[in-house]
């Protein structure tokens, strides 16, 4: 019965879910999940379930772009929360990656096809 208990348990927190919400800056307009995202300050919330993210960019309470990410370790923990950008061939920025202050994980975002919401 005891073996039962730790089972379940583990189980329970292995698919437990880690929320979070950070603030930060888009120095220069850029696209998540074909979404634009004009140069200001904006809160990323996110909710981790394994290893795959939800991702929410938010601003003055409203949902401006959603993606869906992979949960990424890096060896060391990020110095300060910052979105990590590709630029493409246009000259336009798409969000890849974000990094959180502190933190050695970070959310490497899928390809634009496989977002949500696409």
């Amino acid at each position: 019965m005891k073996k039962v208990i730790i089972l379940a348990f583990v189980c329970l927190l292995a698919v437990s879910a880690v929320a979070g919400e950070k603030s930060l800056t888009f120095a220069s307009p850029t696209t998540l999940n074909g979404k634009a995202i004009a140069p200001g300050d904006y809160k990323v919330s996110y909710e981790i379930k394994g290893q795959t993210a939800e991702v929410k960019i938010l601003q003055n309470g409203k949902t401006v772009a959603t993606a869906t990410g992979q949960v990424i370790d890096q060896k060391e923990a990020a110095t300060h929360t910052a979105v990590v950008n590709q630029k493409n061939a246009d000259g336009s920025n798409t969000v890849v990656e974000f990094q959180f202050a502190k933190e050695k994980q970070a959310i490497r975002i899928s390809s634009e096809g496989t977002a949500v919401g696409k």
